[in-house]
């Protein structure tokens, strides 16, 4: 190879005894990260994740040539590591990834909240279940194709955000321990996509140029609420439809389930209306959807839970940083205080709109990211 992997690790001399295992997706992020480490020395072995046997999202996911779940994942990882003359592993981690992430996204949906799986999918599988089979294997290090950083110092280490803000993937990180985080290899932070693209053509390897999946895993046609009748029907039967709310609290119709919306969605309502209207809040209990105008779907402040500070202890004083309420919104300044059992409150700066329950917020300082909490109420400026 050309270009060595980004300095991020052990000199060789050690590299050379360490053993490293690269989850690999059979993705080209991952083929890469495992390609860099074999040039730095590392012994490397490649491990697929097999985490869903859903017959439909498989076939689409065949189809479509994308999707982590798919069958072709675990063909082309180990295409990749005959390539690089390295062991591969197929793991059936199903029962973890179900119990730890297909029914926590259920479960939300049907609670009203909108979750992100993949911040789930890294704290509780990768991150656990499949470090743990990774060391049992004698590696020391976990490694995968993320965009993001490790940085030690001292006794801590701190995860940072990829030096190319464009590829980022630092907000779905902000679950991992410190002991995780010690046990991490991230050879892609340094590097731009097209790097990466490059010295995958440079080896040859089959998945230089497979596009890019943008679905969740497990719902590869991005059509959740297919998903959710298909695997949780019981429980949508039960829950039922309910209101539409307007703005001035009269009942404007009704739908089918609380399970089609989210916090800030505007088309797919089936109403009309004078104005635009968006969803502003999802009420459970009552299955009601309350609806509002788009100038009142501000948030000054939020609440949180499950907190994770990934990078520092927990702060005693509040803490003047800047917050992410979606992975691909802009970060906005904020003042996060922690409160206890897990819990913080958020004060932005300037309102912001559509924070949705269920979804992650992270907290960032420059490029470290401090951690982060699960979404779950909202007071809005207008209340």
């Amino acid at each position: 190879m050309t270009t060595a992997a980004p300095a991020i690790h052990t000199n060789s001399k050690t590299a050379v005894k360490t053993t490293v295992a690269v989850a690999m997706s059979g993705g080209v992020d991952s083929s890469v990260a495992a390609a860099l480490l074999v040039d730095e020395g590392y012994d490397v072995i490649g491990l697929t994740m097999h985490l869903w046997t859903d017959e439909k999202g498989q076939e689409m996911s065949l189809n479509r040539a994308s999707g982590c779940c798919s069958i072709t994942m675990a063909q082309d990882a180990r295409a990749v590591s005959d390539r690089l003359g390295i062991k591969h592993y197929v793991l059936n981690l199903s029962k973890e990834f179900h119990g730890s992430v297909v029914e926590n996204f259920a479960g939300e949906y049907l609670a009203g909240r909108t979750p992100n799986p993949c911040v789930r999918c890294n704290t509780f599988v990768k991150w656990q279940t499949l470090l743990d089979k990774a060391q049992k294997l004698g590696c020391e290090y976990l490694a995968t194709g993320h965009y993001a950083r490790v940085q030690k110092t001292g006794d801590r280490a701190m995860l940072l955000r990829a030096r190319y803000l464009e590829k980022d993937q630092s907000y779905a990180l902000w679950g991992l321990s410190q002991h995780s985080l010690h046990q991490t290899l991230f050879p892609l932070g340094d590097l731009p996509k097209s790097r990466v693209r490059e010295l995958a053509r440079g080896l040859e390897l089959v998945t230089a140029d497979k596009p890019e999946s943008q679905d969740i895993c497990f719902v590869p046609d991005n059509n959740y609420r297919r998903f959710l009748q298909d695997n949780f029907a019981m429980e949508l039967k039960v829950l039922g439809g309910g209101e539409f709310i307007g703005p001035d609290g009269r009942v404007l119709g009704h739908h089918e389930g609380i399970t089609n919306f989210t916090v800030g969605q505007r088309k797919g309502l089936g109403l009309s209306a004078g104005r635009p209207l968006y969803v502003k809040r999802i009420e459970p209990e009552t299955d009601r959807v309350y609806l509002d105008y788009d100038e009142n779907c501000l948030d000054s402040v939020a609440f949180g839970h499950d907190t994770n500070w990934v990078s520092i202890p927990r702060p005693s004083d509040p803490v003047k940083c800047d917050v992410k309420v979606r992975y691909r919104s802009e970060a906005v300044a904020a003042i996060v205080t922690s409160l206890p059992d897990g819990k913080v409150r958020i004060e932005f700066d300037t309102p912001v709109r559509a924070v949705t329950p269920g979804q992650s917020a992270v907290f960032y300082d420059g490029d470290i990211v401090l951690g982060g909490a699960i979404l779950t109420s909202i007071e809005g400026v207008s209340q």
